[in-house]
């Protein structure tokens, strides 16, 4: 039974420490600002009311965890504290007034927070190397001082040497943060898996604003998924740490030290647009070829072909698409078309073709070497727009699904004042040709040469050599 007396009130004396007002509390203990009236320094002070057996040992081991870490950077310091052993006293331990981390992050972006949380999980990276283990990571513990996010709150604290105090089937932590272990055996378990399972859910709290944060581990094509949130940023890295982060086995759980080098890396591909892409192009080939990636892959059905088109027009860094006739455009969207065996491709314009196959090809070094190629099957001209022999396409307007006229029906329609079907639209109708695909930050998309179509000028596998020399000719270079 937890014994409650002497209850703190405004000008109470801690110390040399005077109250002066309250500012927070929980189920064990209350937080307060205190002055020392002779330097006129003011602390917070957190002072145990929950006298109960249990509370005072875990007070107790913060007071010990803190003093034993001294000035470590990333934790509140411990200041001053007193332990008094008389019936009723209260113990009592104070340190720097701090910001909360709701107020610190304030209007911060995606890669302040990560950023910090670097600073944050190389602490946490040290603490585990000292077998410490926090056990209750959320926002809530986390204070701002001298421009930097730190761990407060050890009131649950692990560490060598500490004598067991969790009851058998106690759960410990967070709500919205805690480990799946740490609802069931709290004691036995081990609490720094714990830790990065807790830190992996705060982070995704600030990262999306969302306080109560998620049940399970994470997925990203889920409700929870970050793209929700930052449409836009490339989060694909995060996404799997994030599910690496929150397994329910915590074997499978990554260290803290492997958690901060995944978020500088992610720090690093979203401001090297390069490597972003390359990447992309990377998980991209893993989507589809999970066990290892080939150096060639055909597809012909119609389907897979849209779906596969897809894929990387949903990814601006994927989808630059170069002409059989010339030029390039960025592909937003690939659809059945009406007519029977075509697909269209949407780049701001309509075009259709009639695919005969579409490779992949890798080269398994750098993903930015890697393209798509779409055959065009040859196809007879509908005879409503004049070509000649060696073209490439013909200009026609779609009236109806399927259902073909002269350019001029659609394009100068409010000159002849005439009424159209809905939806009808002027169209590119390709009759032959070859279609390539590469990253906007590839070495082929960044040579405007190579809009001369070069690529229809080559069979698939002379372009295949082509490029493969380019890619060991720069390699090659950057070895030297």
């Amino acid at each position: 039974m937890s014994l409650k007396s002497g209850q703190p009130l405004p000008g109470g004396q801690y110390g040399k420490w005077r109250l002066m007002k309250r500012i927070d509390g929980g189920g064990n203990a209350d937080v307060w600002i205190a002055r020392d009236p002779e330097s006129r320094a003011v602390v917070a002070i957190k002072i145990l009311h929950n006298l109960g057996k249990e509370p005072l040992s875990r007070f107790r081991n913060e007071i010990t965890a803190l003093q034993e870490l001294g000035n470590l950077e990333g934790i509140i310091p411990i200041l001053d504290s007193e332990f008094p052993e008389g019936k009723g006293s209260r113990p009592w331990y104070a340190m720097p007034v701090a910001e909360t981390s709701v107020a610190f992050f304030r209007n911060a972006n995606a890669k302040s927070i990560v950023a910090e949380f670097v600073r944050l999980g190389e602490t946490l990276t040290v603490l585990h190397a000292k077998k410490y283990a926090h056990r209750d990571i959320k926002p809530q513990n986390l204070l701002a001082l001298n421009g930097r996010l730190c761990f407060s709150d050890f009131g649950l604290v692990k560490y060598p040497d500490l004598t067991p105090i969790t009851p058998e089937r106690r759960d410990v932590g967070a709500k919205f943060t805690m480990a799946p272990e740490m609802r069931r055996e709290a004691g036995e378990a081990d609490g720094l898996p714990a830790d990065v399972f807790s830190f992996a859910k705060t982070l995704w709290i600030f990262l999306t604003g969302k306080g109560l944060g998620f049940d399970g581990p994470y997925a990203a094509d889920s409700s929870v998924g970050l793209q929700n949130y930052l449409p836009g940023q490339y989060t694909t890295t995060l996404d799997v740490l994030l599910s690496d982060c929150t397994q329910h086995d915590p074997v499978a759980r990554p260290e803290m030290g492997e958690v901060v080098d995944r978020l500088r890396y992610w720090l690093r591909v979203i401001d090297d647009r390069a490597l972003q892409n390359a990447n992309q192009w990377a998980e991209f080939a893993q989507k589809f070829f999970p066990r290892q990636t080939p150096e060639e892959a055909v597809w012909t059905d119609v389907d897979a072909i849209v779906d596969i088109l897809n894929e990387i027009g949903r990814v601006p860094g994927l989808n630059h698409m170069f002409f059989p006739s010339g030029g390039g455009m960025t592909i937003e969207e690939v659809r059945r078309a009406p007519e029977l065996g075509f697909i269209e491709l949407h780049t701001g314009f309509v075009t259709l073709l009639k695919p005969a196959k579409l490779s992949f090809v890798s080269f398994r070094q750098d993903p930015k070497w890697d393209y798509l190629r779409l055959e065009a099957a040859p196809v007879e001209p509908t005879g409503y727009y004049p070509v000649e022999a060696g073209d490439y396409y013909e200009y026609l307007s779609e009236l109806n699904p399927g259902q073909y006229a002269h350019p001029d029906v659609v394009d100068y329609r409010e000159d002849t004042e005439r009424e159209l079907p809905g939806g009808s639209r002027s169209i590119t109708r390709y009759l032959r040709g070859s279609f390539v695909f590469f990253s906007t930050s590839s070495p082929y998309n960044q040579d405007s040469s190579t809009y001369d179509a070069r690529h229809e000028q080559m069979s698939a596998d002379e372009f295949r050599k082509y490029m493969r020399r380019n890619a060991y000719r720069v390699r090659s270079i950057l070895a030297n």
